[in-house]
């Protein structure tokens, strides 16, 4: 996929984790990642728009509903996708994710040919976003080209 290639993916994790990370993205083909420590880094660089997508590993075992929210996703405010990798995926975690602003919610444990997906849908959404609307070949108020004819009401079978 082209735009995985051409894409600058930050991952905020610490340590082993986020060089094993980039590591396993770097063997996708991405094309540049970076990792950062801490999530206002990752926001600053969405906000500049060097950043394509940002995925977050979550530090926390199990979101329940005991836990405060997790921190919106540093993407948010910039159009910018995230994607929170989480070591047990529940629905609620799911739905806290969503809420804060995570395009979707993963398992850390997931195939690499399924993370390579869940970033290209990622990627994708946001092209979309950035593609300007359709526009129509005429005025929706005004003429239209084509002869509609007269209506006489509905037809009786």
């Amino acid at each position: 996929m082209k735009s995985i290639e051409r894409a600058h993916i930050v991952v905020v994790a610490g340590g082993e984790r986020g060089e094993a990370l980039a590591a396993q993205l770097r063997r996708m083909r991405v094309g540049q990642v970076s990792t950062v420590d801490d999530i206002e880094e990752a926001r600053r660089l969405c906000a500049q728009g060097d950043a394509s997508l940002c995925l977050v590993a979550y530090a926390g075992a199990v979101l329940d509903a005991a836990q405060p929210v997790t921190p919106i996703a540093p993407g948010r405010d910039s159009g910018t996708p995230s994607l929170m990798l989480i070591d047990a995926l529940t629905p609620y975690s799911r739905r806290i994710a969503r809420l804060a602003g995570y395009r979707a919610a993963v398992p850390v444990k997931i195939e690499p040919r399924m993370l390579y997906r869940r970033i290209g849908a990622a990627l994708q959404g946001r092209r979309a976003r950035l593609r300007p609307p359709p526009t129509l070949p005429f005025s929706i108020g005004g003429q239209m080209p084509l002869e509609l004819g007269e209506f006489r009401g509905p037809t009786r079978h």
